[in-house]
């Protein structure tokens, strides 16, 4: 590992290697191309995009849940490499990542030929936004905006609560039935922006879908017909 390389933030995360790529995507060729490039084959679950066993069209987590978002689409399995890129970017503020999963976003829209999109960030934690001084999801959105020229609309806020990660499917859903809203001046904004759009809420990992349901609902019940996710993994 070239240590120099990580002291000067020029080097890959993951190994040290520094080259272009890493400087400005926190992540050399190496390391990023495996992700970047990796797409699942097979039969995949209509609602959350995991692979399908021996089901038709849904699989047997989905067909019991009534979930606000129409789609779930997802890069990685939460583990291994990917788990630890989404971790230095979420929990160790190397914010280089963010370029990185903005590209992997953008070559996800002109894979599946989406254009006409808006992209809503999820909401982050006001305990991590004091903790961060930043949201992830929307600085992802931004870099996307700012590389690719991708709209996007940081409408959706989170009251404060309690940390999801450590709550039960249930319990997620009873904590997030009022946490979540729009304010007054930006429902106006968004309902703007959101006409003749194809919106997509972007997060980072997929577990239960309470979230992306939740903020889903929301979306809808202030003027978007239909809301897609997209996340980077799933759990």
């Amino acid at each position: 590992m070239n240590i120099l390389s990580l002291i000067f933030d020029q080097g890959c995360l993951l190994c040290g290697y520094s080259d272009s790529f890493s400087e400005k995507y926190g992540l050399c060729k190496k390391c990023a191309f495996p992700l970047l490039f990796h797409e699942k084959k097979g039969e995949k679950c209509h609602v959350c995009g995991r692979p399908l066993i021996s089901e038709d069209g849904i699989c047997m987590r989905c067909r019991n849940e009534d979930y606000s978002f129409d789609t779930n689409r997802y890069f990685w399995d939460y583990d291994g490499v990917a788990k630890t890129v989404i971790g230095l970017y979420k929990f160790k503020g190397q914010r280089r990542i963010g370029r990185f999963l903005a590209l992997a976003v953008y070559r996800y829209l002109r894979r599946k030929g989406l254009d006409n999109v808006l992209l809503v960030p999820a909401p982050c934690s006001p305990a991590r936004l004091k903790k961060t001084g930043y949201n992830h999801m929307e600085a992802v959105c931004r870099a996307l905006k700012g590389l690719h020229g991708i709209p996007f609309a940081a409408v959706l806020r989170r009251r404060r609560g309690r940390q999801l990660k450590k709550l039960g499917k249930q319990e997620r859903k009873e904590e997030l039935a009022d946490k979540l809203y729009i304010k007054p001046k930006d429902v106006r904004k968004f309902q703007s922006l959101c006409q003749g759009k194809h919106i997509i809420l972007l997060d980072d990992v997929f577990t239960t879908g309470t979230t992306a349901s939740a903020c889903s609902r929301i979306l809808k019940e202030n003027g978007a017909e239909n809301v897609d996710i997209v996340t980077f993994a799933i759990d």
